[in-house]
């Protein structure tokens, strides 16, 4: 257990598990890549992926987009 004045160990982020995700691109092709990879890997895998970006990211513009798309999959793909 890391003592208080370490700080918290995260999980690392590796470049190109959203296989290009990024948050300039357009939200019909940002949308269109993130199903495609849930076809590729597995629903919770790329949710998981969005949601540690969206919790490591300062950036307020990356937080508020993957959020959104975090919603987009939870609706196309809600059993």
């Amino acid at each position: 257990m890391p003592s208080k004045s370490e700080p918290r160990k995260w999980a690392r982020v590796a470049p190109g598990k959203l296989y290009g995700w990024h948050k300039d691109m357009p939200q019909a092709k940002r949308w269109t890549l993130i199903s495609r990879a849930v076809k590729r890997d597995s629903y919770a895998t790329i949710v998981r992926r969005l949601n540690q970006l969206r919790n490591l990211t300062k950036d307020r513009g990356t937080k508020a987009i993957a959020a959104k798309d975090m919603a987009y999959l939870k609706k196309k793909f809600k059993k």
